[in-house]
């Protein structure tokens, strides 16, 4: 189980990068979104984090992934079964941002479509639901009494908290039109207080939930180091 042992640090590895990307982000803007505002040129401290830190965060969960599947066999159903959902899910999440949310996106700004635009800011919530459930899928198999009170902890707070930020804005959400090479396009325009409403505590939710994820993997990886074997860290 040394394999799974690993991918459960490269998760939570994973989940560390995310939670800097989310808390940078939020704090160079002041817990205030205006995509129009200079905060949101290309060079801004969120967008730099994106760039630098999100491409290693995704590319460490497809390692976890990959090897906690491949090291299931070793321990059977139903493990090895929720593993390969969790796969699954990945790979529907990333058809859905690939195949609808972008040429949706695309096409919307080139149209100027606020309706095309929104259904694809929807699909990419609806997918990041898919996201959420993937760490407590690859790991609940193998967890036994705390850790999995930690992980329906976790998967119910980042769901509740982490979707509720990205979908409450949605209803808000506008275009506006800028020049590009010649053309005018269309780009989506939010304006977010952070700071007021249900937007603190669904923050917290996603933050906490984050969290547990990371304590439960943390356990689960002490456990599987240590002693070779799935549950141990119970």
């Amino acid at each position: 189980m040394r394999r799974t042992a690993w991918a459960t640090l490269a998760m939570s590895l994973s989940f560390l990068l995310g939670m800097i990307i989310a808390a940078g982000a939020l704090a160079s803007l002041g817990g205030k979104l205006d995509t129009a505002s200079p905060t949101a040129a290309p060079l801004s401290l969120p967008a730099v984090l994106v760039t630098c830190l999100d491409p290693p965060a995704i590319l460490l969960e497809i390692a976890a992934i990959v090897l906690i599947v491949i090291d299931s066999k070793k321990v059977g159903n139903p493990h090895r079964r929720l593993a390969w959902v969790a796969a699954i899910f990945f790979v529907i999440w990333g058809a859905l941002n690939l195949g609808v949310f972008l040429p949706l996106s695309l096409v919307g700004s080139q149209r100027g479509s606020l309706e095309l635009v929104r259904t694809g800011q929807m699909v990419k919530a609806g997918a990041a639901l898919l996201q959420y459930a993937i760490p407590f899928l690859l790991v609940y198999g193998l967890s036994r009494k705390a850790p999995r009170v930690l992980l329906w902890s976790a998967l119910a707070l980042t769901t509740v908290g982490n979707f509720g930020v990205v979908a409450l804005p949605l209803g808000s959400m506008g275009l506006e039109a800028i020049g590009a090479g010649g053309q005018e396009v269309y780009v989506p325009r939010f304006r977010v207080d952070y700071t007021s409403g249900p937007y603190p505590a669904l923050l917290g939710m996603g933050y906490v939930g984050c969290a547990l994820y990371m304590i439960a993997y943390g356990r689960l990886a002490a456990g599987l180091f240590r002693a070779g074997r799935p549950g141990c860290s119970d």
